[in-house]
């Protein structure tokens, strides 16, 4: 799966059977199954907070053949939206030094009464590589069935329509993400109270810089460098709605044998 730093996974998943000629013989290509916990001082997300300062436990299972992958990562939640589990699949590849990697992956939330079904809430993911540098490309495409207010409340919240765009960049054991979220649905007309408007989605821009000291203990700087400015119908007031202030992730990660 894409990485986005906390959200990382290896690459893992599904079984496939490969029939012979005229059906005379039959043979199943290995397959590869893994699982791993980890442990976070917060939920780091493209550059957000997503527990508000709250520590994350997530673990993964996954399972792959001759490319193909497949699984399931769950974690202790957001704050916003409760427990969370992510089923994904998808097909990495490498062709003459690039790699690529796409897959779909379907979001769960047991808080959240627009995203706690199959369906409700899914992104592809793409991320191409060529040695130390890469692009991921992440866009939204289901947002789940709403009601015409929690429609309006999605759009608001940069549901409908979000796309993220991330340059990496690796150096020994560091690696450095620049992501771009496109987010924004804001409309002056929406009738936005300042007790509400830190919920508006706007885009914004990250930087992350990690350093990972072994394959378990990795540290994270990530620093929002760039957002929109919401201005209010008639008023002078701009509010930001993404907080900016520097955060420090610390992360473990444990596989399981």
């Amino acid at each position: 799966m894409l990485k986005n730093k906390m959200k990382a996974v290896q690459l893992s998943a599904l079984a496939l059977a490969v029939t012979g000629a005229m059906g005379t013989t039959q043979a199943v290509a290995e397959v590869d199954v893994s699982a791993s916990v980890a442990i976070s001082n917060l939920y780091l997300f493209r550059g957000i907070d997503l527990g508000e300062g709250r520590a994350m436990v997530s673990g993964d299972l996954i399972a792959s053949s001759n490319g193909f992958y497949g699984g399931v990562w769950a974690t202790s939640g957001d704050k916003a939206s409760g427990s969370e589990y992510d089923l994904f699949v998808g097909y990495a590849t490498e062709i003459e030094g690039v790699s690529v990697d796409i897959n779909i992956t379907n979001y769960m939330y047991s808080g959240w009464d627009a995203g706690d079904s199959f369906g409700d809430y899914s992104e592809i993911f793409l991320n191409v590589g060529y040695g130390p540098f890469s692009i991921d490309y992440q866009v939204n495409v289901a947002d789940g069935s709403y009601s015409s207010d929690e429609t309006e409340a999605a759009k608001r919240a940069g549901l409908s329509g979000f796309q993220y765009i991330a340059f990496n960049a690796s150096f020994k054991k560091y690696t450095a993400t620049l992501g771009f979220a496109d987010v924004s649905n804001y409309s002056e007309s929406n009738p936005l109270t300042t007790d509400n408007v830190g919920s508006v989605g706007t885009d914004y821009t990250h930087l992350d810089i990690s350093y990972a000291y072994n394959d378990n203990l990795t540290f994270t700087v990530s620093q929002i460098i760039d957002q929109d400015e919401i201005q209010l119908t008639g008023s002078e007031t701009k509010y930001e709605n993404r907080d900016d202030d520097t955060l420090f992730v610390l992360s473990y990660s444990l596989p399981i044998e």
